[in-house]
């Protein structure tokens, strides 16, 4: 028996496809989407599943919402999800929308019950496995907000919410017109901006502590920050290889391997801002 094609196929979406248990789980959940219909792969056995529990509470959640349920055939997932690691769960909803910002927030006044604010800025991040990886790292970690322009930037796809593990339907992910301008006059407003680059001067993030509301900005994967970005920061910070922490020699890096992938670095980045910051409140 001929397999359907893939045109066949995609005709029963309606919208936009979300998949694995996590972002379908979570973006069931949170109700950012509008949701169409959710497929799940027959003849799964959920005795062999670790997620069984919450690939039922998924099943779960569509059935208390009224969201029709079909089974199908793996063939089908596969083409659905552009053969991409469904899980056997799958979403058919509609698209996020970016957020609007053009003005940060005015940062807060200082207080002894709350560490500084962080926001990440992303400068031209079109990877979607980098930009959900980063996303993932910002919800976990408690950055205050994310922005980005999403002229420049890679869609809000079920391919960056399933490398965010579901952190995008957590969180809204906002979109300026000009980043640049938008990171001057938060900088003007109060706000330290730090831009990520391993340059000449570039601070260690190992021994600053950071003691104001603060913007990081981190840069496209392959160029780093724009000119006209670099400009807007008040200063640059990278993530020193363990060869410059303990003092020993620099040489010997291989190329491509001189400096970290961009999600790398925003993980370490955020963790080691965030807690810096709260160690100087307690």
């Amino acid at each position: 028996e001929s397999k359907p094609s893939k045109s066949s196929v995609m005709a029963r979406v309606s919208g936009e496809t979300v998949y694995g248990v996590a972002p379908v789980l979570t973006a069931l959940q949170k109700k950012r989407r509008e949701a169409f219909g959710l497929y799940v792969q027959k003849g799964m056995d959920l005795k062999k599943r670790k997620d069984a529990s919450a690939l039922r509470m998924a099943l779960s959640e569509a059935e208390a919402l009224g969201i029709p349920v079909e089974y199908t055939d793996k063939h089908d997932l596969n083409m659905m999800a552009d053969n991409r690691p469904h899980q056997g769960l799958l979403l058919d909803c509609s698209p996020l929308e970016w957020e609007a910002m053009d003005s940060l927030p005015p940062p807060p006044a200082p207080s002894d019950d709350c560490p500084h604010p962080l926001w990440l800025a992303l400068d031209e991040v079109m990877d979607p496995q980098n930009f959900g990886a980063i996303l993932r790292s910002a919800y976990f970690l408690g950055a205050t907000g994310v922005l980005a322009c999403k002229r420049n930037s890679a869609p809000l796809s079920g391919v960056v919410s399933k490398a965010s593990a579901g952190a995008l339907e957590q969180i809204p992910v906002h979109s300026c017109n000009n980043l640049p301008r938008t990171l001057q006059d938060a900088r003007d407003a109060g706000w330290q901006v730090l831009g990520a680059g391993a340059e000449e001067g570039s601070l260690d993030c190992s021994s600053y502590a950071m003691d104001r509301p603060t913007v990081l900005v981190l840069g496209n994967e392959g160029y780093g920050l724009r000119t006209n970005v670099r400009r807007a920061c008040d200063a640059m910070i990278q993530v020193g290889s363990l060869r410059q922490v303990m003092g020993g020699p620099d040489e010997g890096l291989s190329a491509g391997v001189e400096s970290l992938n961009v999600s790398v670095a925003a993980g370490i980045l955020l963790h080691s801002l965030i807690a810096s910051a709260a160690q100087r409140n307690t």
